[in-house]
Protein backbone atom coordinates (compact mmCIF):
# COMPACT_ATOMS: atom_id res chain seq x y z
CA UNK A 1 0.00 0.00 0.00
CA UNK A 2 1.26 3.48 -0.87
CA UNK A 3 1.01 6.72 1.01
CA UNK A 4 0.27 9.99 -0.77
CA UNK A 5 0.61 13.43 0.76
CA UNK A 6 -2.93 14.66 0.27
CA UNK A 7 -4.48 17.73 1.88
CA UNK A 8 -8.06 18.83 2.08
CA UNK A 9 -7.96 22.33 0.63
CA UNK A 10 -11.31 23.23 2.23
CA UNK A 11 -10.12 22.54 5.78
CA UNK A 12 -9.44 25.56 7.92
CA UNK A 13 -5.96 24.84 9.30
CA UNK A 14 -6.78 26.66 12.54
CA UNK A 15 -9.90 24.61 13.29
CA UNK A 16 -9.45 22.42 16.37
CA UNK A 17 -11.80 19.68 15.25
CA UNK A 18 -14.27 19.39 12.40
CA UNK A 19 -16.62 16.60 11.39
CA UNK A 20 -16.86 16.14 7.61
CA UNK A 21 -19.27 13.23 7.43
CA UNK A 22 -20.51 10.19 9.32
CA UNK A 23 -22.75 7.24 8.59
CA UNK A 24 -23.88 3.71 9.27
CA UNK A 25 -24.05 0.63 7.05
CA UNK A 26 -25.01 -3.01 7.35
CA UNK A 27 -22.82 -4.57 4.66
CA UNK A 28 -23.57 -7.42 2.29
CA UNK A 29 -21.27 -10.47 2.31
CA UNK A 30 -17.81 -9.61 0.87
CA UNK A 31 -18.78 -5.94 0.44
CA UNK A 32 -15.57 -3.94 -0.01
CA UNK A 33 -14.25 -0.46 -0.51
CA UNK A 34 -10.96 0.60 -2.09
CA UNK A 35 -8.13 0.66 -2.57
CA UNK A 36 -8.44 4.40 -2.00
CA UNK A 37 -6.92 7.30 -0.11
CA UNK A 38 -8.71 9.80 2.11
CA UNK A 39 -7.96 13.51 2.64
CA UNK A 40 -8.81 13.33 6.35
CA UNK A 41 -9.05 10.88 9.23
CA UNK A 42 -11.70 8.19 8.99
CA UNK A 43 -12.66 5.93 11.88
CA UNK A 44 -14.88 2.85 11.46
CA UNK A 45 -16.42 1.10 14.44
CA UNK A 46 -17.77 -2.44 14.06
CA UNK A 47 -21.24 -2.82 15.59
CA UNK A 48 -21.70 -6.45 14.56
CA UNK A 49 -20.14 -9.14 12.38
CA UNK A 50 -16.55 -9.07 11.18
CA UNK A 51 -14.27 -8.14 8.29
CA UNK A 52 -10.71 -7.28 7.22
CA UNK A 53 -8.78 -4.04 6.96
CA UNK A 54 -5.72 -3.76 4.68
CA UNK A 55 -3.13 -0.99 4.87
CA UNK A 56 0.66 -0.72 4.44
CA UNK A 57 1.04 -4.42 3.70
CA UNK A 58 -0.73 -5.31 6.93
CA UNK A 59 -4.01 -7.16 7.37
CA UNK A 60 -6.24 -6.74 10.42
CA UNK A 61 -9.15 -9.04 11.26
CA UNK A 62 -11.79 -7.09 13.11
CA UNK A 63 -14.96 -8.02 14.95
CA UNK A 64 -17.75 -6.46 16.96
CA UNK A 65 -16.46 -3.92 19.47
CA UNK A 66 -13.37 -3.01 17.48
CA UNK A 67 -12.58 -0.08 15.21
CA UNK A 68 -9.97 0.85 12.64
CA UNK A 69 -8.40 4.18 11.79
CA UNK A 70 -7.63 5.39 8.27
CA UNK A 71 -4.79 7.91 8.13
CA UNK A 72 -5.01 10.79 5.61
CA UNK A 73 -3.12 10.01 2.42
CA UNK A 74 -2.72 6.27 3.03
CA UNK A 75 -4.03 3.71 0.56
CA UNK A 76 -6.46 1.40 2.31
CA UNK A 77 -8.88 -1.40 1.50
CA UNK A 78 -11.48 -3.10 3.68
CA UNK A 79 -13.86 -5.97 3.11
CA UNK A 80 -16.79 -7.56 4.95
CA UNK A 81 -16.67 -11.22 5.88
CA UNK A 82 -18.29 -13.71 3.48
CA UNK A 83 -20.44 -15.45 6.07
CA UNK A 84 -20.73 -12.91 8.88
CA UNK A 85 -20.45 -9.47 7.22
CA UNK A 86 -19.91 -6.55 9.45
CA UNK A 87 -22.21 -3.71 10.31
CA UNK A 88 -20.32 -0.54 11.10
CA UNK A 89 -20.58 3.19 11.59
CA UNK A 90 -17.95 5.75 10.67
CA UNK A 91 -16.83 9.31 11.26
CA UNK A 92 -14.67 11.42 8.95
CA UNK A 93 -12.89 14.26 10.74
CA UNK A 94 -9.77 16.42 10.93
CA UNK A 95 -8.41 19.54 12.62
CA UNK A 96 -5.29 20.70 14.42
CA UNK A 97 -6.23 18.75 17.57
CA UNK A 98 -6.97 15.48 15.74
CA UNK A 99 -3.57 13.87 16.35
CA UNK A 100 -3.65 14.73 20.04
CA UNK A 101 -7.20 13.44 20.43
CA UNK A 102 -6.37 10.19 18.64
CA UNK A 103 -3.22 9.73 20.72
CA UNK A 104 -5.26 10.13 23.89
CA UNK A 105 -7.53 7.43 22.50
CA UNK A 106 -4.53 5.14 21.97
CA UNK A 107 -4.32 5.53 18.19
CA UNK A 108 -1.82 6.92 15.69
CA UNK A 109 -0.22 5.89 12.40
CA UNK A 110 1.40 2.90 14.16
CA UNK A 111 -1.65 1.90 16.23
CA UNK A 112 -4.62 1.75 13.91
CA UNK A 113 -6.89 -0.67 15.76
CA UNK A 114 -9.14 0.30 18.65
CA UNK A 115 -10.83 -2.10 21.08
CA UNK A 116 -13.82 -0.70 22.91
CA UNK A 117 -13.94 -0.74 26.72
CA UNK A 118 -16.90 1.59 27.19
CA UNK A 119 -19.48 -1.18 27.66
CA UNK A 120 -21.58 -0.01 24.74
CA UNK A 121 -21.45 3.74 25.42
CA UNK A 122 -19.31 4.44 22.36
CA UNK A 123 -21.64 2.65 19.94
CA UNK A 124 -24.65 4.47 21.40
CA UNK A 125 -22.96 7.88 21.18
CA UNK A 126 -21.77 7.27 17.61
CA UNK A 127 -25.28 6.37 16.49
CA UNK A 128 -26.65 9.47 18.23
CA UNK A 129 -24.03 11.56 16.42
CA UNK A 130 -25.09 10.10 13.08
CA UNK A 131 -28.73 10.81 13.89
CA UNK A 132 -27.97 14.44 14.83
CA UNK A 133 -25.84 14.92 11.73
CA UNK A 134 -28.39 13.43 9.33
CA UNK A 135 -31.28 15.47 10.75
CA UNK A 136 -29.41 18.58 9.69
CA UNK A 137 -31.23 20.91 12.08
CA UNK A 138 -28.56 21.13 14.80
CA UNK A 139 -25.89 23.81 15.02
CA UNK A 140 -22.18 23.03 14.74
CA UNK A 141 -21.66 23.12 18.50
CA UNK A 142 -24.26 20.41 19.06
CA UNK A 143 -22.54 18.21 16.48
CA UNK A 144 -19.07 18.85 17.90
CA UNK A 145 -20.20 18.27 21.47
CA UNK A 146 -21.53 14.86 20.45
CA UNK A 147 -18.29 14.11 18.58
CA UNK A 148 -16.26 15.00 21.66
CA UNK A 149 -18.55 12.76 23.71
CA UNK A 150 -17.68 9.88 21.39
CA UNK A 151 -13.97 10.53 21.89
CA UNK A 152 -14.50 10.75 25.64
CA UNK A 153 -15.69 7.12 25.60
CA UNK A 154 -12.53 6.19 23.69
CA UNK A 155 -10.19 8.12 25.99
CA UNK A 156 -7.40 5.81 26.99
CA UNK A 157 -5.04 8.06 28.91
CA UNK A 158 -4.50 6.76 32.46
CA UNK A 159 -5.82 9.17 35.06
CA UNK A 160 -4.48 9.67 38.54
CA UNK A 161 -7.76 10.35 40.31
CA UNK A 162 -6.02 11.56 43.45
CA UNK A 163 -3.97 14.06 41.44
CA UNK A 164 -7.03 15.29 39.55
CA UNK A 165 -8.88 15.92 42.80
CA UNK A 166 -5.86 17.74 44.23
CA UNK A 167 -5.58 19.99 41.18
CA UNK A 168 -9.30 20.76 41.36
CA UNK A 169 -8.97 21.78 45.01
CA UNK A 170 -5.89 23.85 44.21
CA UNK A 171 -7.62 25.70 41.37
CA UNK A 172 -10.55 26.50 43.64
CA UNK A 173 -8.21 27.76 46.37
CA UNK A 174 -6.22 29.91 43.94
CA UNK A 175 -9.37 31.41 42.49
CA UNK A 176 -10.56 32.31 45.99
CA UNK A 177 -7.24 33.98 46.83
CA UNK A 178 -7.04 35.90 43.55
CA UNK A 179 -10.53 37.30 44.03
CA UNK A 180 -10.47 37.91 47.78
CA UNK A 181 -6.89 38.89 48.70
CA UNK A 182 -8.05 42.49 49.17
CA UNK A 183 -10.14 41.38 52.14
CA UNK A 184 -9.07 40.20 55.57
CA UNK A 185 -8.99 36.49 54.62
CA UNK A 186 -6.97 33.83 56.36
CA UNK A 187 -5.95 30.25 55.54
CA UNK A 188 -9.00 28.91 57.40
CA UNK A 189 -11.27 30.90 55.09
CA UNK A 190 -9.55 29.39 52.04
CA UNK A 191 -9.87 25.85 53.39
CA UNK A 192 -13.54 26.37 54.26
CA UNK A 193 -14.26 27.69 50.76
CA UNK A 194 -12.62 24.66 49.13
CA UNK A 195 -14.30 22.28 51.58
CA UNK A 196 -11.18 20.65 53.01
CA UNK A 197 -9.23 20.99 56.25
CA UNK A 198 -6.17 23.20 56.66
CA UNK A 199 -3.75 20.25 56.82
CA UNK A 200 -4.91 18.88 53.48
CA UNK A 201 -4.81 22.36 51.93
CA UNK A 202 -1.24 22.79 53.19
CA UNK A 203 -0.25 19.45 51.64
CA UNK A 204 -1.74 20.38 48.25
CA UNK A 205 0.05 23.76 48.15
CA UNK A 206 3.38 22.23 49.14
CA UNK A 207 2.98 19.56 46.44
CA UNK A 208 2.03 21.91 43.59
CA UNK A 209 3.26 25.38 44.60
CA UNK A 210 6.21 24.39 46.83
CA UNK A 211 5.02 26.76 49.56
CA UNK A 212 2.32 26.97 52.20
CA UNK A 213 -1.08 28.58 51.53
CA UNK A 214 -0.12 31.47 53.83
CA UNK A 215 3.14 32.04 51.95
CA UNK A 216 1.26 32.05 48.65
CA UNK A 217 -1.32 34.52 49.98
CA UNK A 218 1.37 36.84 51.35
CA UNK A 219 3.37 36.68 48.09
CA UNK A 220 0.25 37.41 46.04
CA UNK A 221 -0.60 40.42 48.17
CA UNK A 222 2.97 41.66 48.02
CA UNK A 223 3.16 41.33 44.24
CA UNK A 224 -0.15 43.19 43.89
CA UNK A 225 1.26 45.97 46.06
CA UNK A 226 4.42 46.17 43.95
CA UNK A 227 2.36 46.48 40.81
CA UNK A 228 0.26 49.31 42.29
CA UNK A 229 3.38 51.11 43.50
CA UNK A 230 4.87 51.09 39.99
CA UNK A 231 1.78 51.59 37.85
CA UNK A 232 -0.33 54.03 39.92
CA UNK A 233 -0.05 57.21 41.94
CA UNK A 234 -2.13 55.81 44.79
CA UNK A 235 -1.06 56.75 48.30
CA UNK A 236 0.75 53.91 50.05
CA UNK A 237 -2.03 53.73 52.64
CA UNK A 238 -4.54 53.13 49.84
CA UNK A 239 -2.28 50.47 48.36
CA UNK A 240 -1.79 48.50 51.57
CA UNK A 241 -5.51 48.42 52.33
CA UNK A 242 -6.23 47.51 48.70
CA UNK A 243 -3.95 44.50 49.05
CA UNK A 244 -5.46 43.07 52.22
CA UNK A 245 -3.04 44.42 54.83
CA UNK A 246 -4.60 45.30 58.16
CA UNK A 247 -2.33 48.18 59.14
CA UNK A 248 0.64 50.18 57.81
CA UNK A 249 3.21 48.79 60.24
CA UNK A 250 2.53 45.19 59.23
CA UNK A 251 2.73 46.15 55.56
CA UNK A 252 6.00 48.08 55.92
CA UNK A 253 7.56 45.30 57.96
CA UNK A 254 6.67 42.54 55.51
CA UNK A 255 7.54 44.64 52.46
CA UNK A 256 11.00 45.56 53.72
CA UNK A 257 11.70 42.00 54.83
CA UNK A 258 10.83 40.68 51.37
CA UNK A 259 12.17 43.41 49.08
CA UNK A 260 14.93 44.78 51.31
CA UNK A 261 13.71 48.34 50.82
CA UNK A 262 10.76 50.48 51.83
CA UNK A 263 7.67 50.83 49.60
CA UNK A 264 8.65 54.44 48.85
CA UNK A 265 12.16 53.43 47.77
CA UNK A 266 10.77 50.60 45.67
CA UNK A 267 8.43 53.00 43.86
CA UNK A 268 11.24 55.51 43.24
CA UNK A 269 13.63 52.83 41.94
CA UNK A 270 11.16 51.14 39.60
CA UNK A 271 9.02 53.90 38.13
CA UNK A 272 9.89 55.22 34.70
Amino acid sequence: MNKFNIKNIDTNSSTSLVLFHCGHEKCNPSHSFGPAIRPHYLFHFVLDGCGKYYTNNRVFNLKKGQGFLIIPGETTYYEADKTNPWEYCWIGFDGVDSKKILKNCGMDDKNLIYTDKSEGKLAKSLMQLIDIYEQGNSNEYTVLSQLYLCFSHMYNKPMNVHKVINVSHLEKALSYIHNNYVYNIEVTDIANHVGIDRTYLYKIFKEHKYMSPLQYLNNYRLNAAKQLLIETDLHITEILYSCGYKNPSAFYKQFKKSVNMTPVAYRDNNRI
